[in-house]
């Protein structure tokens, strides 16, 4: 369909059809139907679809309020989650209102779109690193709380033409807007006055927040591959990437895009946004890319995820500890993290003993005589960093930090025969590392009600057991 036709079939008609709010109510209901609220409303989901159809072909819909919380991972922010029934209706909107927006997406504007997640954007991201010298990462300063509500509704009505739409649309934006604690974005020959004066911001829980917001830097990836003509860019959501083996070239499009983004009411992130050669490393989407190598997992990316797995263990959560797993494990697999899954199997809860306990050729020096664990074996912990502790030996050992088998400890070889690491004597001794196996490849095995779909490793059985096992 050209987007004169789609234009057509997004009507109110069409949103407040009995068919569209089923389905739209099947969609939310994805993924939450345990909850007592979800339940309450699907046990009476033809009288609540009745109501909403009337409503919103009479005009009297009105938004509920939303529930606020916090969340602290992957960093801070406020969601603001909107009842079931509302989001009923952003569900239905969305399903005739989506094909009409992302028919004017470029082929490298991802998120929020069939196709276009985290995984094709890192795809996308890996061969543009193979291809070019330097990257302009940029990355907009509060983007949803910033959205600019005017704006944003003049950019939808020149694509949607039903006044009854519209409407909907107003409502929608209308009903939340970001308070005082987060100051808006001065310009120059504007006072904070004006500034606060304008409505913005865009709920993070709402779906029809994400693709609004991709809709709203749309003119800014038309503006960079059609009007300069480089097409070594994308963008996911506020991150986006451009490409190029001039640094000078770079430059004049960062001038160019804060100008585009000023037009929206909008700045960059300036310490997150910065020009960076690929051989360095670009950071995007919870890898780290380089030219010519897998990618690698950023070091945040790995402390949520150990973090979230103890929090689950303390709770005692198999149900949820298993899916965040196996989730972890579908991640990991895009890059090259073979021998970090190799290690959570080995320690599946202490993320400070996996890293002192990998495999190396490196001599730790320092480790006292009568060190009775072996996560005493590096000189910095010896007395525990407490003055209290205090260690009166007058020998000290030097092992080969090696693989540490549950079998087989590290033992101190003597002409005598093996003796125990803490009787000190004056002979010399031979440090020997422990045995260490060969683990083999990953076994892999396909995932249960996904015929011919995502595989996963044996690894992720072996972790799964070792923290079941730790629960028992």
């Amino acid at each position: 369909m050209n987007p004169r036709q789609l234009a057509k079939i997004c009507t109110l008609e069409g949103v407040a059809a009995h068919s569209n709010l089923m389905l739209a109510a099947q969609k939310a209901r994805r993924g939450k139907a345990r909850r007592h609220d979800v339940e309450d409303w699907w046990m009476e989901r033809e009288i609540h679809i009745l109501t909403l159809s009337r409503e919103l072909k009479d005009g009297t819909y009105q938004p509920g309020g939303y529930r606020l919380f916090e969340i602290t991972e992957p960093k801070r922010r406020l969601i603001a989650a909107a009842p079931f029934r509302d989001r009923v209706v952003h569900h239905a909107l969305c399903n005739l209102m989506a094909p009409v927006l992302e028919h004017r997406f470029i082929a490298r504007s991802f998120s929020c779109q069939k196709g276009k997640g985290t995984t094709a954007a890192r795809a996308c991201c890996r061969q543009l690193t193979n291809r070019y010298r330097y990257v302009l990462k940029c990355d907009v300063r509060k983007f949803f709380p910033n959205l600019d509500h005017e704006i944003l509704y003049a950019k939808l009505t020149e694509h949607i033409r039903c006044p009854g739409i519209l409407a909907l649309i107003w409502k929608i934006l209308d009903s939340y807007q970001t308070g005082p604690e987060i100051p808006p974005p001065l310009f120059p020959e504007e006072d904070m006055l004006a500034a606060s004066g304008r409505t913005r911001g865009l709920p993070v829980g709402n779906l029809t927040s994400q693709l609004w917001g991709n809709f709203y830097l749309d003119a800014l990836d038309h503006w960079v591959t059609e009007n300069q003509q480089h097409g070594a860019y994308l963008r996911y959501t506020d991150d986006f990437l451009v490409f190029d083996d001039s640094k000078s070239r770079l430059w004049e499009l960062w001038a160019g895009i804060r100008e585009k983004l000023a037009e929206v009411r909008l700045k960059l992130a300036e310490p997150k946004s910065r020009l960076l050669a690929t051989r360095e490393g670009v950071p995007f989407c919870g890898f780290r890319f380089q030219p010519g190598l897998a990618p690698r997992i950023l070091g945040p990316t790995k402390r949520r995820f150990e973090r979230r797995r103890s929090l689950l263990f303390r709770r005692r959560n198999v149900a949820k500890l298993s899916g965040s797993i196996f989730a972890w494990y579908q991640f990991s697999r895009e890059g090259n993290s073979e021998g970090l899954r190799r290690a959570y199997v080995r320690h599946p809860l202490d993320a400070r003993l996996k890293r002192r306990q990998r495999k190396t050729s490196r001599v730790l020096r320092g480790a006292s005589w009568n060190n009775d664990d072996r996560n005493n074996l590096l000189s910095s912990n010896r007395n525990n960093n407490t003055p209290e502790n205090r260690n009166n030996n007058n020998g000290f050992r030097v092992v080969l930090a090696g693989v540490l088998s549950p079998k087989a400890e590290p033992f101190c070889q003597m002409s005598g025969g093996p003796v125990l690491p803490d009787q000190s004597q004056e002979a010399s001794l031979t440090a020997i590392p422990a045995p260490v196996g060969k683990p083999g490849k990953d076994a892999a095995a396909t995932v249960p009600g996904k015929p011919g779909a995502e595989r996963h490793g044996g690894l992720f059985v072996n972790h799964l057991i070792r923290m079941k096992q730790a629960l028992i």
